[in-house]
């Protein structure tokens, strides 16, 4: 198992983005121009000639396809866009789906997007030459352009590429990411939070970018330490020649993984069993605690569409002839039919989590509810967070346990734990009619404890 710190940063929101506040983060002076474009955006394809490698990652990634991966764009059509047909409160709410899931479509296009077609007359996804001329956010939503033209990046160009290109320290910045990683709906509130859950850690707090993370050879850390590739960032052949480029020593992926990545959930987080006494109590229970350990993460976990997305502990425990103990949480059910923490015992679990989760395991979520009082998976209908009990960036939960014992038992236990994530409930899926997402094992562990019963006195 990789040793990597991963932050998760979420390379596509599932559902539509608002506005972010941008306490603290870096913000031009000038406003855009009248007419929102100082020059059209040039097609993603035109930078593979010289960019072969980066355009090969980037078209793969999350932010490619941004607006044409089936949750967004089913639930966008299918749903928020016939919405907003009945309701102009959420009209805005809908275009500002578009500025994140295809910016280059909601600069281009001032009314709402209502099918295909009209989204299609211009590149959707998050384009290459959206992000590299991006110089900042208007008080109004727009995005600013850089007045020069040029493509910006995070080098310090010189010689005849810096007619093409120049340097941008925004673009290395957290601040950068916010303004589609953080949301809030028409109502005022917050229903993503990872640019905050980021800026609020220690890893933010220090300035360690998300780009350290998603954008290293990687797409994680190791010990610690991002590890970029080194070499060209362009190859230009002109002519019969192959024109010499400047060396980097540090190349951004462009593959910018993240939550949809299985690669970068297995082993995002760490279990480890803490057992003390090995013996019973008097009521033949065996305590023993279970440490999650978030530290590799830089913002919550799960983070980004949280209302969806869910993680689950389930933990078992054999004798050594294969025969199965009980392991129940030490804190049970409160028996309110509000009670999110543990499959099943909220009222709402048999119509949202239905069987995909285990009954009586540990959940990890973001529970929103609408006017009626009920769980809502559809963020625009939410009007409340009533719970949130997901990991904090760099948090060791302690989930504590028992083992309920057969009577006057001695031996071996074989403990296992297993954490699982899901970006979307089936109840979800099923009502937009797309492909189910399978759960992710993202971390397990074993541990064989050797029971021993007191003896009794003589």
């Amino acid at each position: 198992m990789k040793n990597s710190f991963i932050m998760l940063l979420l390379v596509v929101l599932t559902a539509c983005a608002a506005d972010v506040s941008q306490n603290g983060a870096v913000l031009p002076d000038k406003e855009p121009a009248e007419s929102r474009l100082l020059y059209p955006y040039a097609p993603s394809g035109q930078c593979k000639g010289c960019h072969a490698d980066q355009y090969m990652q980037y078209e793969e990634s999350m932010h490619a396809k941004a607006f044409t991966n089936p949750l967004f764009n089913t639930q966008y059509f299918k749903d928020v866009v016939p919405r907003a047909q009945r309701d102009p409160a959420l009209v805005q709410e809908a275009r500002k789906c578009i500025a994140c899931h295809a910016p280059t479509v909601f600069m281009n296009y001032t009314g709402l997007v209502s099918t295909p077609e009209q989204a299609n007359n211009f590149e959707t996804g998050v384009t290459c030459d959206f992000c590299h001329t991006l110089a900042g956010y208007a008080d109004n939503g727009d995005y600013l352009q850089n007045p020069s033209g040029k493509k910006q990046g995070p080098f310090q160009i010189s010689g005849a590429a810096s007619h093409h290109s120049e340097y941008s320290g925004f673009m290395q910045l957290g601040d950068y990411c916010g303004r589609c990683h953080n949301a809030t709906n028409h109502v005022g509130l917050e229903v993503k939070s990872t640019y905050y859950e980021w800026r609020e850690s220690s890893y933010g707090k220090r300035g360690f970018a998300c780009q350290e993370c998603h954008m290293n050879k990687n797409g994680f850390l190791r010990d610690g330490n991002a590890e970029f590739d080194r070499g060209q960032a362009a190859q230009m052949n002109l002519g019969l020649h192959n024109r010499k480029q400047q060396e980097h020593e540090k190349l951004y992926n462009h593959a910018f993984p993240g939550a949809h990545s299985i690669s970068e959930l297995q082993d995002a987080l760490l279990l480890d069993f803490k057992v003390g006494t090995r013996a019973p109590d008097e009521a033949g229970r065996l305590h023993f605690t279970l440490v999650v350990n978030n530290e590799r993460s830089g913002h919550k976990m799960p983070s980004g569409s949280s209302d969806l997305r869910f993680m689950w502990l389930v933990v078992n425990a054999t004798t050594a002839d294969g025969a199965t103990v009980p392991v129940e949480l030490s804190v049970s059910a409160s028996g309110s039919a509000n009670d999110y923490s543990i499959a099943g015992a909220s009222s709402d679990d048999a119509a949202i989590l239905q069987n995909d989760v285990p009954k009586g395991a540990r959940l990890y979520r973001t529970v929103l509810i609408n006017s009626a009082g009920r769980q809502s998976l559809y963020q625009y209908d939410a009007v409340e967070n009533v719970f949130d009990n997901r990991l904090n960036a760099a948090e060791l939960r302690k989930e504590r346990y028992y083992l309920k014992l057969p009577a006057l038992y001695s031996g071996k236990i074989k403990l296992e734990a297993h954490l699982y994530y899901r970006a979307a409930p089936s109840s979800f899926t099923k009502r937009l009619q797309i492909k189910d997402f399978s759960p992710v094992l993202v971390a397990s562990q074993k541990k064989v404890l050797t029971i021993e019963m007191p003896h009794a006195a003589h």
